[in-house]
């Protein structure tokens, strides 16, 4: 069992992995924006993080930018979700230092598969 931080500013779309990551015996923290992902990651630290890309109080690719310059930080997985899925955004994310990009809308089986595959290196 895993803990995965979700970091999404959609409620209904957090309950909905919440649900789908309980079911499959992940423990789930959930966090409405950047900040509050940055209070709960120095509380419980997640094995790994699905983070929005687009999001009002900072944006996921910023985010990202902020785990991977601490040391504490730089080894979570993290895994985009985003509505946005031209090669360009997949690529803005690789290159911000995401493991891997999971667009929206997705199945629960897809997203099931990307926390079971093994973890890739940021590239």
């Amino acid at each position: 069992m895993s803990t995965v931080l979700i970091v999404d500013d959609d409620p209904l779309f957090r309950e909905v992995v919440a649900e789908i990551l309980t079911a499959a015996d992940h423990r789930v923290l959930l966090a409405s924006g950047v900040h509050e992902a940055l209070r709960l990651i120095r509380l419980d630290k997640p094995e790994v993080i699905l983070t929005d890309q687009m999001m009002p109080d900072l944006d996921g690719l910023s985010f990202i930018h902020r785990l991977r310059s601490d040391r504490e930080w730089a080894d979570v997985r993290v895994i985009v979700v985003s509505a946005k899925a031209a090669p360009e955004d997949i690529e803005r994310a690789r290159n911000a230092g995401a493991n891997d990009y999971l667009a929206k809308p997705f199945s629960a089986a897809e997203l099931r598969a990307k926390l079971e595959r093994p973890r890739l290196p940021v590239t």
